[in-house]
């Protein structure tokens, strides 16, 4: 069986809100087989939390500390330094 993990960040804001506004969430996607198993949403804190849960069961978190990384990128004056940048989904 073949597994796959794979996330992106995403924007969620309403159409008055600009970009920098919005709330970025971390979006992963497990498929096993090609087939969507699970999916799952993380803002950065509740990111943040999660890596430490995952952290006490062994887990490999380099994908969910690429995406915690991305989502610190994504907000404040990190966020306007590099917002040329396009963002790049990650791959497990």
């Amino acid at each position: 069986m073949n597994e796959d993990l794979t996330w992106e960040v995403r924007y969620e804001a309403t159409e008055r809100e600009s970009r920098q506004k919005a709330l970025a969430k971390a979006c992963f996607y497990w498929k096993k087989d090609g087939q969507l198993m699970r999916s799952a949403e993380f803002t950065q804190s509740e990111l943040e939390v999660e890596c430490e849960r995952l952290c006490e069961t062994g887990t490999d978190l380099t994908q969910f500390v690429l995406a915690l990384k991305q989502l610190a990128l994504s907000t404040g004056q990190a966020y306007n330094a590099t917002s040329s940048l396009p963002v790049e989904p990650g791959r497990f």
